[in-house]
């Protein structure tokens, strides 16, 4: 597979080490390509899949990926209509940002670490920090389309609260243990995860690492505060949410695999046990 080299100075109106546009129609980063500079994607219309060498993430309004260098990648449209903003800087735009703002140094350096992991550094915002997000994006634009006095300052100063935003979010998000003031608190934060992450792997030793709980009292947790045991409620998500996407006309294997079904003799006998019927006949009364 060809993977081409992408220097920042590839977009017209870059400067010698940032750069930051609004996309409609990513035709450039549709072929598999690698850079040496940090990039951004934050969807805010539509669907798009970011692959990786071994690994995908599918990314929607509210999604943030943040790219280190020197990782080969390639996107793919899961929508006609799409817009996401990507802002490009080389390591060294990152000077001053990193030595006053420790947090987003972390997080910098947790990337880079990630690198040869193939990990997809992917997170979702909250309703709050898009509001927030948008706001220092468009300004980074503002200043960037101008040449007004101390530009780079304010987009340094704009981007240092941004990747402090993401960098919460991203760590929040993965972070293996959380201190809840309840336990039903700790089992809603699960369940919202599950209902939000149906199609990647949810292992019940990891869940209950978010809980700080014993897999054991874990799964009585949640049956006693759900109504439903764990791995029932999980199954039961994913199938709900498979046959809306088979209503909508998406293929059976594809709705599978969205859902984080690998196995379709599972998630056949799964879904035959739900809804009483077999996909195949599921799709042809409903679409």
């Amino acid at each position: 597979m060809d993977i081409k080299k992408f220097v920042l100075s590839f977009y017209k109106k870059a400067t010698e080490n940032f750069y930051v546009d609004q996309i409609t129609e990513p035709e450039n980063a549709l072929s598999p390509h690698s850079h040496e500079y940090f990039q951004i994607y934050y969807v805010k219309e539509g669907r798009i899949f970011h692959h990786l060498d071994k690994s995908v993430a599918e990314l929607s309004p509210g999604d943030v990926f943040v790219l280190p260098p020197n990782v080969a990648h390639h996107i793919e449209k899961a929508t006609e209509k799409l817009r996401f903003f990507v802002i490009s800087f080389m390591p060294e735009f990152l000077t001053g940002i990193v030595e006053g703002n420790k947090f987003v140094a972390d997080f910098i350096h947790y990337l880079l670490e990630l690198t040869n992991e193939n990990v997809q550094p992917k997170f979702t915002l909250c309703a709050d920090d898009v509001i927030f997000s948008d706001t220092l994006i468009l300004r980074i634009m503002n200043e960037f389309s101008n040449n007004d006095t101390g530009k780079e300052a304010l987009i340094k100063s704009s981007l240092s609260l941004l990747l402090s935003i993401f960098a919460r979010a991203y760590f929040e998000e993965k972070v293996e243990s959380v201190k809840f003031k309840s336990d039903l608190q700790a089992i809603l934060h699960c369940k919202g995860y599950i209902d939000n992450h149906l199609k990647e792997p949810i292992l019940l030793s990891e869940m209950a690492k978010r809980t700080a709980m014993s897999k054991s009292t874990f799964c009585e947790t949640f049956k006693s505060v759900v109504g439903t045991p764990f791995k029932k409620y999980l199954n039961f998500k994913r199938i709900e949410k498979a046959a809306a996407l088979i209503r909508s006309g998406k293929k059976i294997s594809t709705a599978a695999r969205d859902v984080g079904y690998d196995d379709f003799s599972t998630f056949y006998r799964n879904f035959k046990k739900q809804l009483g019927v077999s996909p195949e006949k599921y799709k042809k009364l409903n679409v």
